[in-house]
């Protein structure tokens, strides 16, 4: 660790069989960008995982954008934050399978009655849920999801943290 420079590295040394590493640098533009890689050292040598990742955080937007399987699909997260009260969150995956694979698309709304969260997934499902403080440190959670070709398959929650 330096500054804003992150890093690390293992080496199986039981077996022999592997090193690991990664680093991750945090700029002052917003900007953190970082990878990791494994090598094979026994067996399958050589390099059996290599992938980056980096976020962008100015104002309101956040974004990442990740790698995984040696590059073979990229992950792209963004979060913009209208207001101190409304946000609004999405989740894509891309590879050459699929161009884009929609993982969820949602909101978060902080009202007077409690934080009312909705997403929909690609897969057609949609769920929300109400978030309510009901006594100090007593948050009560009332969710619901269904999909949406198939309403008979509502499935519905409460729930309690203390």
């Amino acid at each position: 660790t330096s500054g804003n420079f992150y890093a690390t590295g293992v080496l199986d040394v039981a077996e022999m069989s592997k090193f690991s590493t990664s680093a991750t640098l945090g700029l002052p533009s917003g900007i953190v960008a970082g990878g990791n890689a494994t090598y094979a050292l026994s067996g399958k040598s050589g390099l059996t995982g290599l992938n980056v990742g980096a976020s962008y955080t100015k104002g309101p937007l956040f974004a990442s954008l990740t790698s995984a399987s040696k590059f073979s699909t990229v992950t792209l997260g963004v979060v913009y934050k209208v207001n101190d009260d409304f946000s609004l969150v999405s989740l894509t995956t891309h590879s050459s399978d699929k161009i884009c694979d929609v993982g969820g698309v949602g909101a978060s709304y902080k009202a007077s009655f409690g934080t009312l969260k909705a997403k929909y997934t690609g897969a057609g499902v949609v769920s929300a849920a109400l978030i309510k403080e009901v006594a100090p440190k007593v948050t009560l959670t009332a969710s619901g999801t269904a999909s949406l070709s198939d309403f008979s398959n509502f499935k519905y929650g409460l729930g309690i943290a203390m």
